[in-house]
């Protein structure tokens, strides 16, 4: 698989982390400051539109102060998506047990041409997904820029590529990392919850 932009991301978030533990207190915030500012250029601050037809800019409103945990889907999926919303689903009961409001999820169409909010509207629906999991849609360069920046897009490979991987991110510090979506609900949960309570700073590492 070729190199992507999310590996960018993660080296800086990785820097960060280990980087830290070897500055005094006041180093170790202006760097992770740093570094936080340096993720932000990152994110594109595309428009997007909702399942329920509101306007959203990606980074102002979707992941600026937020703990996210983003995927991409399309609706007329037919491999990867029948298991990996189920297993979503079950991901969002347990973090509203765990975290309530502090955490969103975000899935962003890769068939925005198909995928309007309606269509969308009509996905969650169909599987019991809870308020508090926005579904994504907009112009195709804005999604296909988004996944260029994440590092889950690939022009050489089909659009189902890369729909098994969850991207969780804090943005306040600029912890970012991947885990596998059909991972189990339960790893999913416990791997956001110590993101949501980590220092900045601190080590993180997907479960096993």
């Amino acid at each position: 698989m070729k190199t992507t932009a999310l590996g960018l991301v993660f080296l800086v978030a990785a820097t960060s982390l280990f980087a830290a533990d070897k500055k005094k207190p006041a180093e170790q915030e202006d760097y992770t400051a740093y570094t936080v500012n340096a993720l932000r250029q990152h994110f594109p601050n595309v428009l997007l539109t909702t399942q329920d037809n509101k306007k959203v800019r990606f980074y102002d409103d979707v992941i600026k102060g937020k703990l996210v945990v983003l995927q991409f889907m399309y609706a007329e999926c037919e491999e990867l998506c029948p298991m990996t919303t189920p297993n979503l689903v079950n991901v969002q009961k347990g973090l509203q047990k765990q975290l309530g409001r502090d955490v969103s999820m975000v899935s962003i169409t890769v068939d925005p041409v198909h995928d309007t909010p309606a269509v969308l509207k009509e996905y969650t629906t169909r599987y019991g997904v809870q308020p508090g999991w926005q579904f994504l849609t907009g112009k195709k360069a804005d999604v296909d820029l988004i996944r260029r920046q994440l590092g889950v897009y690939d022009p050489d490979q089909a659009k189902i590529a890369h729909m098994n991987v969850l991207t969780i991110g804090r943005e306040s510090t600029g912890q970012w990392m991947a885990v596998e979506a059909l991972a189990r609900p339960e790893d999913i949960v416990a791997t956001v919850v110590r993101l949501s309570t980590n220092r900045p700073g601190g080590k993180l590492h997907a479960p096993r």
